[in-house]
């Protein structure tokens, strides 16, 4: 991308979708992959489910060796928690309630420990999931919180030039949830940090981890795949642009009928790959 690459990036944001993508290809597809996919699951031991979000499907596509450990209990960390976190603060930001990631952090967890109470009340509104956690926190550990949220946010909060999206983007917002028809038992769930509106189709931002996977296309097509799934039309973005932070790295994926089949068949990959853990490590409890 050409320097200054805030610029480039929103203008990548702002540009006018190239391709339009047919509903009924979407509705093709959606059938398609409902049907490869049910047969699949059909092989999942009984009582268990698989909800395929982004960790689960990187993890299948990188380090399939990895799936059939057992899924452990859920322990908040500062690394988990610094990107909801740092999305509450950046909304703020966004919405000039907060005039820096740091400062807008700050109010974030502060707001979080007034709400929470010891006994799991609820007080002036809902706590969020990790308030109660980080107010039984030491004064170390609630800087380690705060330090992780404010990196992360000021490195969204420099990424683009806000000032010229025009309706504000969502910030974060509600993920998209496909449940697979003739079965109950498996979920596509995709995400994204930033989602620009527009005429047309959206675009949208989603923020890694270290270094881009080697399948970066699948990757990102992954959330655009889901939100065509779920809500189909003109809700199916137009590009995705991802960004890896510690590494400096951006790609951008143009989203059309290719790109979306393409994603679509690395998801019958990875749901494959993930039944067959799953069967695997039945069989290793058994022996």
């Amino acid at each position: 991308l050409s320097l200054p690459r805030a610029r480039a990036l929103t203008d990548a944001l702002l540009a006018p979708a190239t391709d339009e993508i047919a509903a009924e290809e979407i509705t093709h597809l959606r059938s398609q992959l409902a049907g490869d996919l049910a047969a699949l699951v059909e092989e999942l031991p009984v009582g268990e489910r698989l909800r395929l979000d982004t960790f689960r499907f990187d993890l299948a596509r990188e380090h399939p060796e990895r799936c059939s450990g057992a899924d452990g209990p859920f322990v908040p960390s500062p690394r988990i928690c610094r990107r909801t976190i740092g999305l509450s603060a950046m909304a703020r930001c966004v919405r000039r309630w907060s005039p820096t990631p740091a400062v807008a952090v700050a109010e974030v967890l502060a707001a979080g420990v007034e709400d929470a109470t010891d006994d799991g009340d609820q007080s002036s509104s809902r706590p969020p999931w990790w308030a109660g956690w980080y107010r039984g926190l030491s004064a170390g550990g609630r800087a380690m919180v705060e330090a992780e949220a404010v990196t992360w946010a000021t490195q969204l909060w420099t990424a683009l030039e806000w000032d010229r999206f025009a309706p504000p983007p969502i910030i974060g917002g509600g993920d998209d949830w496909w449940d697979c028809p003739g079965t109950r038992v498996l979920t596509l769930r995709g995400r994204a940090e930033v989602k620009v509106r527009s005429d047309g189709p959206p675009a949208l931002l989603v923020v890694g981890s270290g270094l881009p996977p080697s399948d970066w296309r699948s990757a990102l097509g992954f959330p655009a795949l889901v939100t065509a799934l779920a809500r189909g039309g003109k809700s199916t973005p137009s590009r995705v642009v991802g960004m890896w932070p510690a590494s400096g790295q951006v790609r951008i994926l143009p989203v059309d009928s290719e790109a979306l089949r393409d994603t679509a068949t690395t998801v019958v990959c990875a749901v494959a790959t993930w039944v067959d853990a799953r069967l695997e490590a039945q069989g290793s409890r058994v022996a």
